[in-house]
């Protein structure tokens, strides 16, 4: 009988890979007591929920500390550690531009405060909202749809993603994929749900401390079993050039490039998650600066799981499935106690992220999708009872879909892409509408139009490319279909606009009574 050893040696230039998971009984009890002691604080959290502006902006007293920790936690979950994983794993130290991309970004928007300072002074809960300040009421429930049909398609993913990975980094096996996922639903349902943004930010700084502490963990551990120079050596001869140099590499380009410059500001000043935390900031100066520290550790947030799927590819090898590799490097090199620890910090980072998500989505529906279409107001309480029931729904969407879905080869282009349908048009119509006096509703309408048109296209005929012809093959192609979104949203907003200026006059909004804090906010006056 021939015995194998725990200690498997992958071929020759690979390392040493120890298949053996450290989950144990220690791990579990860090893990439940952790889950435990979140969904108390967000529970507890629900009695200093008064208004609807508790409920969904956290009262507009969040400060520069506590926003940009509810901001990194918020833009880092597990999905996101998944597919900055896989590309780490697939694409080698090419992916790494994107860490450096990132940075720039959210350093223009806040040292400029491009977007959200503007949109703060004005005290919108939803960027929506906007549209019916600066054009009409169709404007504001047209891009609500887009808004929320694009976030939740975008969201759609990220359940089946985390699954996988905690299937894997417990030692479960892809079976327990689906108990995972259920589990993992219920858990952020019930304190987002209930509490809304205060139990949203509170928790979030929490899961921040965790989180770090947590990504540091692993690193460490990461490192002492795959050196750089091992990583470097597979790098070169997996991908050679390629894996180097992010022109070269048949993922990316300049295209790719172009699109992530234009979008690394547009989609992280429009992402309602995203800027939710800078709308429920205490001052217009505030939700800048929320924006600027969170960005100064945002190259290091993207490259540390990239690193992680770098040195999966060193351990296990290119036959290893993508998705699971990085997980499986964690669960197979953290030992047990800090892995529970480490563990406990992506669980952290996934439920800020479900959390912000869920509750910035199903506002949408409720603001701008809903409640434009009523011939009767809602009332602080209906606003906050629908958004609950819509974020439950999504949350049942979100499993059915990560059930059944197909995953899409590179996860990080199809979330840019669904992120591109909503973000394109907003960035053409809040950008024009604070920033260049003729921007009018002719050209709100064709921005939101046009920018969602090639995001849309690509989700619909990559099911039949086999059959395009060669002519329309670049519209099944996801870098040109990205950039070409913001493209076609900032012609159809220029022009839209120029050529019907005379007929459509453009709304100018007035200045607010106090830009820090106004008498009352100007959605729901009578």
């Amino acid at each position: 009988m021939l015995l194998v050893s725990p200690l498997t040696l992958c071929p020759k230039r690979y390392a040493p890979c120890d298949l053996r998971m450290n989950f144990h009984l220690i791990d579990w009890i860090i893990l439940v007591v952790y889950l435990a002691g979140t969904v108390f604080v967000g529970l507890w959290a629900r009695k200093y929920v008064e208004t609807m502006e508790g409920y969904f902006v956290a009262g507009r007293k969040v400060k520069v500390a506590l926003g940009s920790a509810t901001l990194i936690a918020t833009e880092i979950g597990v999905v996101t550690f998944m597919y900055f994983g896989q590309l780490g794993y697939l694409t080698g130290f090419s992916c790494f531009i994107l860490g450096v991309i990132g940075f720039f970004g959210y350093m223009f928007i806040g040292k400029t405060g491009f977007v959200v300072e503007g949109l703060r002074r004005l005290r919108v809960i939803t960027i929506p909202e906007f549209y019916e300040m600066r054009y009409n009421k169709t404007v504001r429930w047209l891009g609500g749809v887009l808004l929320f049909v694009g976030g939740v398609l975008n969201m759609g993913i990220f359940l089946r993603f985390d699954g996988i990975f905690l299937s894997e980094a417990l030692g479960l096996g892809l079976q327990a994929k689906t108990i995972v996922m259920v589990v993992m639903l219920i858990i952020v349902i019930s304190y987002t749900v209930l509490g809304g943004m205060f139990s949203v930010v509170i928790t979030d700084f929490i899961q921040f401390v965790v989180l770090t502490f947590g990504m540091l963990i692993a690193t460490v551990f990461v490192l002492m079993k795959v050196s750089f120079k091992s990583m470097a050596n597979v790098v070169v001869h997996q991908y050679g050039s390629q894996g180097m140099n992010p022109i070269t590499n048949p993922n990316f380009g300049w295209v790719f490039i172009f699109w992530m410059i234009v979008g690394s500001v547009a989609i992280s000043a429009l992402n309602q998650p995203a800027v939710s935390k800078s709308f429920a900031s205490e001052s217009p100066e505030v939700g800048r600066k929320v924006f600027l520290f969170s960005g100064l550790t945002l190259a290091g947030r993207y490259m540390i799981p990239m690193l992680w799927g770098v040195a999966a590819l060193a351990m296990f090898g290119p036959h290893v499935g993508s998705l699971v590799a990085m997980p499986k490097l964690l669960g197979t090199v953290v030992p047990s106690g800090l892995l529970g620890l480490m563990v406990a910090g992506m669980l952290a980072a996934s439920m800020s992220t479900y959390s912000a998500y869920l509750l910035a989505w199903s506002t949408v529906a409720t603001r701008d999708v809903i409640a434009p279409l009523l011939k009767f107001k809602l009332t602080d309480k209906q606003n906050v009872t629908t958004t609950r029931f819509i974020a439950t729904l999504i949350g049942v969407y979100m499993l059915l879909f990560g059930l059944f879905y197909p995953l899409p080869s590179t996860a990080y282009q199809y979330l840019s892409l669904t992120g591109a349908m909503y973000a394109a048009g907003a960035f053409a119509c809040v950008g024009g509408g604070l920033y260049w006096k003729k921007a009018n509703v002719v050209g709100a309408y064709s921005g939101l139009i046009f920018g969602a048109l090639a995001p849309a296209a690509f989700l619909v005929l990559s099911f039949i490319k086999d059959t395009l012809p060669k002519s329309l093959l670049f519209l099944v192609n996801v870098n040109v279909s990205g950039f070409l979104s913001f493209v076609l949203a900032v012609a159809g907003m220029v022009v839209g606009s120029l050529v019907s200026q005379k007929k459509y006059a453009p709304v100018m909004i007035p200045e607010p009574v106090d830009p820090v804090r106004p008498a009352e906010d100007p959605d729901v006056r009578g």
